[in-house]
């Protein structure tokens, strides 16, 4: 045993050998029958999923953060529930190291009864908040299969609460790192980890009430398991399985087939390294050649030695999971024989392939700005074959209140609000997003009512509606975000902040010609005057997030306008804070847009006059609403001539555009600019410990 990490098996993404026993019984398989059990597997996983949802205690798992999966014996994924792909496909890694380390070794071993937990994002792939849980299922002494469940458990006892470092200068900063480890044998938990996972953690009821919950939702799917298998025999439950891998791997390729070839770029930009503002770059190149994708992540910024903002190739390709199951493989099983398609080139020593004891704490948002580029990439490789799945992007930069401290009823609570889940999808080339749709990667997700989540944590929701700045604007407009204010509710003893990005550079641009997102922000007002204007039923406090910006807002103290991206800092009983998640991205060409969708628009306060008037050029009164549709168009006709006599040629372009530079503060961790390939002398070592 080599106590380090295991390069080799994270490498091993894509589906095992098929065995000697799976290939004998393709053979006897009944396509009736086939069919049937593929059912009845996607049900159990579905029980699955949903019993782990109604058994936890963390937001992500009460609001559906949750991807609960059955693996082949050799750790393969094949049957999933989930509406979070990238926890899917990366289930298998942290299985696929116990069949290669545990299985056979005389000290640890893996029998009936047996359970494993796991939360090392170098083996998870995202983040140390990200654990996940998998029993083994045996028949009769043979292993059948494993089935577990990956869940985001809102604290993982870092040096900041909420899941989340932003301050991270090495893995050390981020709390419990546990590759697979056994926790549980004879069907039974063993007190002894629990009590130490426990003592590691700034919630300790959320974080054992969430091991339980995975636990006892993968017992009932090995009910269900073993049930098929007595009806059906191993021999075709284990064939069964693996066709479900070969089935889905060869649709894949055929799907990627009938793509135009060619070669589709999208740079990307990241605006935080955690707690400080900076440039990278995270370089998108999709490479598609007959029946083959390839991701190719060079030129992207160096590996940041002192910062959270990197990530394990391992997660990047768990994130493109998110698009291709949602979008370009949505009709066919989630698992990962979807990956015989792919390949990927991720250059070393970079912020998207990192090594060592950097930390990983804030990787969902390189991750979430990869998958950005990856569905503008999709958008242009898809719509000449499919223009329903060429979609502009949901929101892509999080924006998560994190907290930690005694809540009302005196108990010790770390977590993150739900808003996450609340965010817009993306215009379509016939329709508009879908307006607080969910998560991009998590479309199952739920944002939680406001009264379940203020039960037993210890913030009052002071307003939580749609936010008419949130979204990208275009033919088709972007699905509106939500706009939210929380306030610290019974408690003096609270840390509260915020994780995203966006701040300086917006993480999610338009497509074929639409508006990308406005820039995010946290506004806080601390000692302030809001409880007694709630006391006093003040009529003018905020009721949405634009009117907290009004002149007639009385809410007074000391105000604090924030990055997204924000350390945890006291918080008092009273002070308040606003924020929103952003919308989707704008579809096509503003000038476009029927002028009676805009008028809806301004019906249900979803545009503001402002933009009505300088980004449509509707023309209309602002009473009535009543439009002037000849008006308009004759408004927008004189835009299109404007638009033809400010126009340059390419060339022209890009003489002035490689003229200009950002200032150098801001590129201190980019690389070499504007192309920031890593060499030896942009890679430091790395100090302990910062």
């Amino acid at each position: 045993m080599a106590y380090e990490r295991d390069h080799e098996v994270v490498q091993r993404l894509r589906p095992e050998p098929m065995t000697e026993k799976e290939a004998a019984a393709q053979t006897v398989i009944d396509d009736t029958e086939f069919e049937i059990f593929k059912h009845k597997m996607h049900m159990i996983a579905l029980e699955g999923k949903e019993t782990t949802m109604k058994l936890g205690a963390s937001t992500a798992m009460r609001w559906g953060d949750v991807a609960f999966g059955i693996f082949t014996a050799q750790g393969d994924l094949s049957i999933c529930a989930t509406g979070i792909y990238h926890h899917a496909v990366l289930g298998q890694l942290p299985l696929k190291y116990v069949v290669k380390h545990w299985v056979n070794e005389p000290s640890v071993g893996c029998r009936d009864g047996d359970s494993f937990f796991y939360n090392d994002p170098f083996y998870g792939g995202v983040h140390n908040a990200d654990m996940g849980l998998s029993i083994p299922v045996f028949h009769e002494g043979q292993l059948l299969c494993f089935v577990g469940a990956a869940v985001h458990t809102g604290e993982s006892g870092g040096s900041e609460p909420g899941g989340t470092v932003t301050a991270a200068r090495s893995k050390y900063d981020e709390g419990l790192l546990c590759p697979p480890i056994k926790i549980g044998e004879n069907y039974q938990l063993k007190e002894d980890l629990l009590n130490m996972f426990a003592a590691m953690n700034r919630d300790p009821r959320t974080m054992i009430l969430d091991i339980k919950a995975r636990l006892a939702a993968a017992r009932i799917a090995q009910r269900r398991i073993l049930e098929v298998v007595e009806e059906k025999g191993v021999d075709f439950f284990l064939g069964a399985l693996r066709r479900v891998l070969t089935l889905t791997g060869e649709a894949a390729k055929k799907k990627i087939s009938q793509l135009p070839d060619g070669i589709y770029r999208q740079p990307r930009f990241l605006d935080t390294l955690g707690e400080d503002n900076g440039l990278v770059k995270i370089d998108v190149k999709v490479i598609k050649k007959g029946d083959r994708i390839t991701l190719d992540l060079n030129n992207s910024s160096p590996m940041l030695v002192d910062r959270p903002a990197n990530s394990y190739f391992q997660g990047i390709i768990g994130l493109s999971m998110v698009y291709l199951c949602g979008w370009l493989f949505h009709d066919l099983p989630s698992n990962n024989g979807l990956l015989e398609c792919m390949d990927w080139d991720f250059p070393e020593d970079s912020l998207v392939n990192a090594k060592g004891d950097v930390a990983t704490s804030i990787a969902p948002l390189v991750q979430v700005c990869f998958t950005h580029g990856m569905f503008q990439c999709g958008a242009r490789m898809t719509y000449s074959v499919d223009p329903s799945r060429s979609v502009a992007s949901w929101f892509c930069g999080f924006s998560i209140p994190m907290f930690a401290g005694i809540n009302q009823h005196g108990d010790p609570v770390a977590d993150i609000t739900p808003e996450i889940n609340a965010t817009g999808c993306g215009g379509r080339y016939d329709m508009d997003g879908v307006n607080a749709a969910g998560a991009f990667f998590a479309t199952m997700a739920d944002c939680s009512d406001a009264e379940a989540t203020e039960e037993d944590r210890p913030v009052m929701y002071t307003f939580r509606n749609f936010y008419n700045n949130s979204y990208g604007h275009g033919k088709q407009r972007g699905g509106a975000g939500v706009g939210y204010g929380i306030s610290v509710h019974d408690t003096n003893q609270l840390m509260l902040g915020s994780h995203g990005g966006g701040s300086k550079f917006p993480t999610t641009q338009g497509l074929f010609g639409g508006y990308g997102l406005p820039a995010l922000f946290v506004k806080m007002v601390k000692k302030g005057n809001y409880k007694q204007l709630m006391a006093e039923s003040n009529q003018n406090l905020p009721h949405s997030l634009d009117q907290v910006y009004s002149p007639d807002n009385p809410e007074q103290g000391e105000e604090q306008y924030n990055n997204i991206s924000l350390v945890v800092q006291p918080a008092q009983d009273g002070d308040t804070l606003y924020a929103y998640s952003g919308g989707g991205a704008g579809y096509g060409d503003a000038l476009e847009r029927d002028p009676q969708s805009i008028q809806r628009d301004l019906e249900d306060n979803l545009v503001t006059h402002w933009a009505a008037k300088n980004i449509y050029h509707l023309v209309y009164d602002e009473e009535s609403l009543r439009v002037d549709f000849e008006a308009t168009e004759q408004a927008r006709k004189a835009v299109r001539e404007q638009r033809k006599t400010s126009g340059k040629t390419y060339d022209e372009f890009v003489g002035e555009w490689e003229k200009q530079h950002p200032p150098e503060k801001v590129l201190a961790y980019y690389g070499q600019y504007p192309n920031p390939e890593v060499s030896e002398q942009q890679v430091q070592p790395l100090a302990v410990n910062g």
